[in-house]
């Protein structure tokens, strides 16, 4: 029964999009026929053998879900979303390394939705990326982790939280070292304004770059075996948005809020796992090379 009920739904794209159309409500068969840009002679066929499989009744001229219809059609929205999210971007979820996603929220990868990747200008390979500035500029709410040091990123925070949006970050303690030593006047500045948050994450070797705003989502997952490339997924859809504030807020649960750059170590001594050898500020991107410093200063590493 259950192989038989497999291959009548999923060899069958008809049937399928008959099945998720319905979970909208009952409808005739010319309504079915004109949503789903098909004949009578392809969408009637179908109808009948899920009627005959229980999985559609029929009452007067509207077909609707049975019990195990919509038990069925609910169910296999959720894996047919899924299956969309990852073959839009096949390549990039296949080269990622998606372990410091929650299993809570990789369970529902499938609400993001619609995604394009974005990643940088090679004719701009030292400033941030355009379209993330643009939008980042437009939100009134933006949440980001960021894994990674980019000298930009202290005076362009601040700079939309001048702007009224309410910013809060999470760094690794690497990153907020440097934002600290070399952005000192900055960083004190953002921590000071009434509409920003600043959090030091601690014990991860790395965490994704998330941010997450009120008009999109960007995530850069690492490679798996290669250097870190900034390469983001970005989406704008509702459920995009929602997810992506849940992977910022796990983050932000395991940070610890700074209030002040002269006293941000006195609490407590934070230590990154697996030793600071194995995570180096400033060139995440480039793994276990070293950068020479005033090189990064001149010459700052594209972004986000």
């Amino acid at each position: 029964m259950e192989n038989f009920l497999l291959d009548l739904i999923l060899l069958s794209e008809k049937r399928m999009n008959v099945l998720l159309l319905l979970l909208e409500g009952p409808m005739d068969i010319e309504t079915i026929k004109k949503t789903l840009n098909a004949s009578a002679t392809a969408i009637q066929p179908q109808v009948k053998k899920l009627k005959e499989q229980h999985l559609i009744v029929q009452e007067k001229n509207l077909y609707g879900l049975s019990g195990i219809g919509k038990i069925v059609a609910k169910k296999m929205k959720p894996l047919l979303d899924t299956f969309s999210v990852l073959e839009e971007n096949e390549d990039y979820w296949a080269d990622r390394d998606m372990r410091e996603i929650p299993h809570f929220l990789l369970r529902r990868i499938n609400e993001l939705g619609h995604c394009t990747t974005i990643e940088p200008y090679i004719d701009y390979i030292f400033e941030m990326i355009p379209e993330y500035m643009e939008n980042a500029e437009k939100a009134t709410r933006l949440e980001a982790a960021i894994p990674y040091f980019h000298p930009l990123f202290p005076s362009f925070y601040l700079k939309i939280a001048g702007n009224g949006t309410s910013v809060s970050l999470v760094l690794p303690e690497p990153v907020l070292k440097r934002w600290v030593e070399d952005y000192r006047e900055q960083t004190d500045k953002f921590i000071k304004m009434e509409n920003t948050r600043l959090f030091v994450c601690t014990g991860y070797e790395r965490i994704p770059a998330v941010t997450a705003a009120d008009n999109f989502t960007a995530i850069a997952l690492f490679p798996k075996n290669a250097v870190f490339d900034r390469k983001y997924i970005i989406s704008f859809e509702p459920g995009a948005l929602a997810w992506g504030k849940e992977l910022y807020d796990h983050y932000e649960q395991l940070s610890e809020r700074i209030h002040s750059i002269n006293n941000w170590r006195s609490k407590k001594s934070f230590k990154i796992k697996n030793g600071p050898a194995n995570y180096k500020v400033c060139n995440v991107k480039y793994g276990e090379e070293d950068l020479n410093q005033k090189q990064l200063h001149a010459a700052p590493s594209q972004a986000p």
